[in-house]
């Protein structure tokens, strides 16, 4: 399936600020990267780059949503941490360590997407949300779930910072680590 316009632009601005971030997209670049008329930005997104920005931004949020719903059929929670630990090292090694998480850059951008830094703490939100979801349903009280999700996405997304900047999976794999431990405590508390 061929993607529209639309669909190339939000996925061109997803991959360049995995890359750049959101100052160093620029609109050229990114007509350049998503093969796209520059026509096409104010046709699907009237408000230019911020208006991109912030679609990218919750698409993005979407995905990674998406990713960790998908590791539900993984197990336990402990495994589907363990797994989407793993996609993460896997996509860090795939681009050389050259991208992050775009929903990271998007929240750091709010002196030039004022928007941004609250879709992306919308999308945290979600990501905290499923996470606790899963915990519950394996038996955790709602309060420790919610705080166990949030330092599972704090922990990971630090870790992938710093992965980034060292250019090594280690911090990823001392993060899943601690959080595997963590998690492994809470589980038996609850009994």
């Amino acid at each position: 399936m061929t993607m529209r316009p639309r669909e190339r632009l939000i996925m061109g601005a997803i991959d360049l600020i995995r890359r750049n971030g959101v100052a160093g997209t620029g609109m050229t670049e990114l007509l350049a990267h998503s093969n796209t008329a520059r026509r096409s930005i104010y046709q699907n997104f009237p408000r230019g780059k911020q208006q991109l920005i912030e679609e990218a931004t919750r698409t993005a949020g979407q995905v990674m949503a998406a990713a960790i719903t998908a590791t539900e059929e993984g197990g336990s929670s402990a495994s589907r941490l363990a797994s989407f630990v793993r996609m993460w090292k896997d996509t860090l090694l795939a681009a050389d360590f050259t991208a992050g998480c775009p929903v990271v850059a998007a929240a750091l951008s709010g002196s030039e997407v004022p928007a941004a830094p609250t879709i992306a703490a919308e999308a945290f939100a979600e990501w905290e949300g499923l996470i606790a979801e899963q915990l519950t349903g394996e038996g955790l009280d709602a309060a420790a779930a919610e705080s166990l999700a949030t330092m599972a996405v704090a922990a990971i997304e630090g870790a992938v910072v710093m992965s980034i900047a060292t250019r090594s999976v280690t911090p990823l794999d001392r993060a899943a680590e601690q959080l595997d431990y963590l998690l492994r405590c809470r589980m038996s508390e609850r009994g």
